[in-house]
């Protein structure tokens, strides 16, 4: 019985070091905590990213290469993404490469989406790609992004390093159709993205025709609150001085619910009910803040008995007539504010 009780002890210890020290190390090192809010490290090993049909993309694609805005460390990363066209369109000289899929884009006059991915792992990953196939089978242009320090793309993530990418993906984009209808879609850490793109867009007169967030939250405290993660820790009287400060000081504050009462265009919200890792709470308190502000909003829950938990929710059957039944609603409030 002491033996059990002495190896109990022993092999208990590692834990005890780690849940003494994991608070300490955020707070005199604030960026190793960014790494585990981006975890761009985790990732696929050698991973191919020119073959699209080699990981299920089923539609003609194309991978390539943008450059990113240097901001205060003067670094320019190269952004890798991809290019998805409509199910069913293909160039007819049958090349593929970046010339020839710009001339398909301006000359189609189907709408586009800028995919905006969560946390970890990169534009290849089986439940974004499943993403892509229904968006492209509904007659979308699909432009899936990698920022900095994911996949392939260069450079390490900081907030306003992975807004600055999305810029220039919607840029790229808007360069070479100005007036083409546009959607935006965030999921999880992508909403944090995609709010405060869209909400900086807004001010410029420069916002698409609509703004779709899947498992959005409403600010980094509260996630970070409300994490798995975090739940050895939080009951803590100085955690929030320790590990929220600290990152909040570094630049990592994703205030989407105050982003938010600054978009101008449609905003539809999807969350299901039994999401683990961002509550439906947090989503639903981002829509009170939209709400109170006039925003146009609308939330769609999804019950848990369909286990779709956070990144499943296209799964869901009708996911394609609710958007583009708001995608057709958002355009015609588009053309009656175009002078």
């Amino acid at each position: 019985m002491k033996s059990f009780i002495r190896t109990l002890v022993w092999s208990s210890l590692p834990l005890l070091v780690l849940y003494t020290l994991a608070p300490l190390l955020v707070f005199l090192f604030p960026h190793f905590m960014q790494h585990l809010f981006f975890l761009n490290f985790v990732k696929f090993p050698w991973r191919e990213y020119h073959n699209l049909t080699e990981h299920g993309v089923d539609s003609v694609g194309l991978n390539f290469y943008i450059d990113g805005q240097a901001l205060e460390d003067g670094y320019r990363p190269r952004l890798g993404l991809w290019h998805v066209l409509p199910y069913g369109l293909k160039p007819e000289n049958g090349n593929v490469n970046q010339q020839t899929m710009e001339k398909i884009l301006k000359e189609d006059n189907r709408p586009v989406v800028v995919y905006l991915h969560g946390n970890s792992f990169d534009r290849t990953t089986r439940h974004r790609i499943e993403l892509y196939k229904i968006l492209s089978k509904m007659g979308f242009h699909v432009f899936a992004l990698d920022y900095r320090g994911y996949g392939d793309s260069t450079g390490r993530p900081t907030e306003d390093g992975i807004v600055a990418d999305s810029r220039c993906v919607f840029d790229y984009v808007r360069e070479l159709i100005p007036d083409r209808p546009l959607l935006v879609w965030g999921h999880s850490m992508g909403t944090g993205v995609a709010t405060r793109l869209v909400s900086e867009l807004s001010q410029e007169d420069k916002n698409p025709t609509a703004l779709v967030l899947e498992s959005p939250f409403n600010n980094l405290r509260d996630v970070i609150n409300n994490h798995p993660f975090s739940a050895p820790f939080r009951f803590l009287p100085w955690f929030d001085h320790l590990v929220i400060q600290p990152l909040i000081e570094s630049g990592l504050i994703m205030q989407s619910d105050q982003r938010i009462k600054k978009i101008t265009c449609p905003i539809l919200v999807f969350h299901a009910a039994d999401d683990h890792i961002i509550p439906i709470k947090l989503g639903k308190k981002l829509v009170e803040s939209a709400e109170k502000a006039g925003r146009n909003i609308r939330l769609v829950e999804f019950e848990p008995s369909r286990a779709f938990f956070h990144k499943y929710i296209h799964r869901a059957a009708e996911v394609p007539d609710i958007v583009m039944e708001f995608f057709e609603m958002s355009k015609s409030q588009q053309t009656k504010k175009s002078p």
